[in-house]
């Protein structure tokens, strides 16, 4: 029996869907620079430190016809996978009670390996293990998924461990040097704000910015006794004696130079080596972190990306506009992402592409449908299409690709038009709202829920109507003490279950 985390026992890794490890996302990147990888429908998973399957298991509930495994050395995580594998009947998903170093011969290959939040986090043998494992069991047009934190913009948060570390008493619960830390924090900060120099502020930024992040993220970041940050190009030298190469990074708006404005542009675009060239613009950008594709040594790709692939696949997306849209004229304007993101982009076609996609979210659309309905929906509204539109379009549609505000697919999602007369939650979404506050959506984004929505999700069963619904949640708010509007309630339901629906929560 292998040994445990106790740290990890003892706070356990928040364990959430991370949209950039989906294999459909990561085969349309791959796809951009001439890699065919596996169908989403139907590849092979592998899982490296895969905490509680918040990110594995989704993937095998939303794909039953592909196989996920997850390898976890935590007692408690793996317990915890498991108990979700058997309440939700998974006979495609396995967890195991391992370390990466133990043995995987007898798992196979597979068409997709993620590592999220392991690499900078374990002993250099585990690492190179790690980067091993990769090598050896990918399929020969196989992914793999590596975040790590980089130098040197780490260094910041490395001054703010290091205090950390020094200030919280070793070998301690991980919930009470947790508790330690808090206390340092409020030591530092009248401190830091008195302190104008530059150093002090992003100290206080950074503390501020941890105030608010979940406490497993706090602790498993900043208090565990290896957290090591390096270098993209030690990274891919060790990567390459592995028997691996680079293929691009899940977040595509920082492989171009253009990001970086088009002052600083053209120095970092004529280095002629990508790797280098890669590794100069993490020292431009002082990066934090990456989530590095790799494949092959063997496998031909591309350098960079093929435009024309933008038009053989669907996309989709869940911008929204606070403003009236002007369809008329190109006229600049804000589109806002779940998260608070803005974007902004000027040209009426991607205005009516952007208002399409939010309509239809989460069904994709293909690039040909999406464009010839745009281009009525502007008509429609008297607006007429200028002799550089479409190349302003497709100018705009990708760059909200590379930040990724515009998400691109190979697979064909299905949604709800209108809520059934008695609505039922899919068993994931049940399971998951039993167990804590996150479920994943059909997009592999997490869905927080707040009281009133997780006792909603309960519900439903298939059984109760809206007035049934909001009778039973008038009953649950009444029983804490709370007065209840039955018209209000009975409109909150409404909302809530639209909103289940558009992230794929309910069954057809």
């Amino acid at each position: 029996m292998p040994p445990t985390l106790d740290s990890y026992d003892d706070l356990p890794y928040e364990s959430l869907p991370l949209a950039d490890t989906h294999p459909d996302y990561l085969r349309a990147i791959a796809r951009l620079y001439g890699v065919e990888a596996a169908s989403a429908q139907s590849c092979r998973v592998l899982e490296l430190g895969c905490a509680g399957g918040g990110n594995l298991l989704p993937l095998a509930w939303y794909f039953p016809n592909s196989q996920c495994t997850g390898v976890e050395l935590a007692r408690g995580h793996v317990d915890e996978a498991n108990a979700l594998i058997t309440a939700l009947g998974l006979n495609n998903a396995q967890v195991l009670h391992r370390s990466i170093t133990d043995p995987t011969d007898d798992l196979g290959e597979f068409d997709y390996i993620i590592a999220h939040g392991v690499f900078s986090w374990v002993p250099r043998s585990v690492q190179d293990r790690l980067l091993e494992i990769c090598g050896k069991h990918l399929t020969p047009q196989g992914i793999a998924y590596i975040s790590y934190n980089t130098l040197p913009g780490w260094h910041v948060r490395g001054l703010l461990r290091d205090a950390l570390l020094s200030y919280c008493a070793p070998g301690g619960r991980a919930s009470e040097r947790l508790a330690q830390a808090h206390t340092l924090f409020d030591l530092l900060e009248p401190a830091l704000r008195a302190q104008p120099n530059l150093d002090a502020q992003l100290a206080l930024k950074e503390i501020e910015y941890l105030r608010r992040a979940a406490p497993s993220y706090v602790y498993h970041e900043y208090l565990e006794d290896i957290n090591e940050p390096l270098h993209f190009s030690a990274f891919m030298q060790r990567a390459t004696s592995a028997g691996l190469a680079y293929l691009a990074d899940a977040e595509p708006w920082t492989m171009f130079p253009d990001t970086l404005g088009a002052e600083a542009a053209a120095p970092f675009a004529a280095i002629p080596d990508r790797l280098q060239q890669e590794q100069m613009l993490d020292l431009a950008r002082l990066r934090k972190f990456r989530r590095s594709l790799l494949v092959r040594s063997n496998l031909k790709a591309r350098t960079t990306p093929d435009l024309t692939v933008l038009e053989t696949l669907s996309y989709f997306s869940e911008l929204s506009s606070d403003e009236e849209i002007d369809l008329s004229h190109p006229t600049q304007q804000d589109f806002i992402g779940p998260s608070g993101n803005r974007y902004s982009v000027s040209q009426p076609l991607t205005k009516a592409a952007l208002m399409l996609l939010a309509m239809h979210y989460p069904q994709a659309m293909s690039w040909d449908t999406l464009q010839q309905r745009a281009e009525a929906l502007v008509t429609e509204h008297g607006g007429s299409l200028a002799h550089d539109a479409l190349h302003t379009y497709r100018t705009e549609l990708f760059s909200l690709l590379a930040y990724q505000a515009l998400r691109p697919t190979l697979e064909t999602e299905t949604g709800i038009d209108s809520l059934p007369e008695r609505a039922c939650a899919h068993a994931l979404a049940r399971a998951q709202a039993v167990r804590g506050r996150i479920v994943a959506s059909v997009r592999h984004t997490a869905v927080e829920l707040d009281a009133l929505s997780t006792t909603l999700l309960s519900y439903l069963d298939g059984t109760r109507s809206v007035p049934e619904l909001a009778t039973l949640m008038a009953t649950a708010l009444q029983a804490q003490g709370q007065e209840v509007d039955s018209a209000v309630l009975e409109n909150a339901c409404m909302q809530m279950l639209w909103t289940f629906a558009r992230q794929g929560l309910l069954t057809g």
